[in-house]
């Protein structure tokens, strides 16, 4: 078979494995909702972990695999093209859409505080090409706090007990469950497969296929979450997905794997450093930039525009490799 239809055939195996990784995350999720509603804990339990930690599931799952495999470039590819793609893309859409989008400073300092300090701490960490057991802890202990923070500070609201939320789940539930689980272990290895795969056909670092295509995947979800937030004038969910996400890309997306690897005997080494002269930058620059919106009344729309200009450029210079520092 020509090398064309091979990797056509990768690109074709890329969109089924992670059309199967998301919807088997979704089922998941919805599931582990029900589990608590069952057992009757707090809805903004709830809503601060499973919810949460849903949200992150894919580029986990991915990133887990990634490194069992001694890939780590498509963890740390996947971890800065879904920040940039958060801020950028999905924030970028919700300005241009909205009349009256608000960000504000004030009323999530600890939320986008954690945001830049966790971007900069990772920038830190991947600058040596390498993360070690004490730098995923690190991530990990953060990720702890944040979560006792949330819980903490999330508004206390009673525990609903209505017939829908605590009624019995069938067995064909918990079957769809465990097959939800298979499905995320699935999907999440032939994603893995396809980008290896893709990128050495294409003569590119698996990092590259990882930050702009995989994190464009993944972050489709949380786009249509926005989209349906901004029509309810609901901006404080498209904040709260926004930044959520980002805290747990950087804490749990690199922790989590970059442990188990270390643990494992599969150490976290990046192979590629494209990402130092140009992704690492940019994902820093888009949490600045989101800080800096959040200080007007009203977010202006040359915010949005600005944002998805630049995630146009970060696609593009992805793609062709960009080194910043020979652009300035």
């Amino acid at each position: 078979m020509p090398p064309i239809f091979i990797t056509l055939l990768w690109f074709v195996i890329l969109a089924i494995s992670l059309t199967i990784l998301l919807k088997s995350a979704d089922y998941f999720v919805f599931m582990a909702e029900l589990l608590g509603k069952k057992f009757k804990l707090p809805s903004f339990i709830i809503g601060a972990t499973v919810v949460a930690f849903g949200t992150s599931l894919p580029e986990l799952a991915v990133g887990v695999v990634s490194v069992l495999k001694d890939q780590s470039d498509i963890v740390t590819g996947t971890i800065v093209g879904s920040n940039v793609a958060n801020i950028f893309f999905i924030t970028g859409i919700a300005i241009l859409l909205s009349s009256g989008f608000t960000i504000r400073f004030s009323a999530h300092k600890f939320e986008f505080s954690l945001m830049l300090f966790g971007s900069i701490l990772v920038s830190y960490f991947l600058y040596n090409k390498s993360v070690s057991i004490l730098e995923a802890l690190i991530c990990l202990l953060l990720l702890v706090l944040y979560l006792i923070y949330v819980i903490k500070y999330s508004n206390n609201a009673p525990v609903s007990t209505n017939e829908e939320e605590t009624k019995s789940i069938s067995k064909k539930q918990y079957l769809l469950f465990s097959l939800s689980i298979l499905g995320i272990w699935l999907g999440a290895k032939y994603t893995t497969d396809a980008i290896t795969s893709i990128s050495t056909s294409l003569k590119l670092g698996s990092d590259v296929i990882s930050q702009t295509l995989l994190a464009l995947g993944t972050s489709l979800p949380e786009l249509a979450v926005t989209v349906a937030a901004v029509r309810s004038k609901q901006f404080g969910i498209v904040l709260g997905n926004v930044i959520g996400s980002n805290i747990f890309n950087l804490l749990a997306v690199l922790g989590l794997p970059a442990l188990i690897g270390n643990l494992s005997k599969h150490p976290y080494l990046v192979s590629d450093e494209g990402f130092i002269q140009f992704g690492l930058p940019l994902m820093l620059l888009s949490s600045i930039l989101l800080i800096a919106a959040s200080f007007f009344k009203t977010t202006p729309k040359t915010f949005g525009i600005l944002f998805l200009l630049l995630y146009i450029f970060f696609m593009v210079g992805s793609f062709m490799k960009v080194n910043l520092s020979h652009l300035i």
